[in-house]
């Protein structure tokens, strides 16, 4: 069973969300916890990918910082 918990926004931000989204059909949203969920799962997929696009980078830099330490001891 799913558990769920609540959050607040801003009224504006819920009463945009209504009006540009939900009354639109074409969007196909039918609330605005579905929407925010949503954008919640968009947003925090596109955060994972950078974290593990830094986690790439930093293991690059990292190897190539051992390789010239091997190389200047091979000196």
């Amino acid at each position: 069973m799913v558990k769920y918990s609540t959050i607040s926004i801003p009224k504006e931000l819920h009463e945009e969300i209504r009006r540009v989204v939900i009354e639109d059909p074409r969007f196909g949203y039918s609330s605005v916890a579905e929407f925010s969920l949503e954008a919640i799962k968009i947003r925090l997929e596109e955060i994972r990918n950078k974290l593990e696009e830094e986690k790439g980078l930093r293991k690059r830099k990292l190897k190539r910082i051992v390789q010239n330490i091997k190389k200047s001891l091979k000196k």
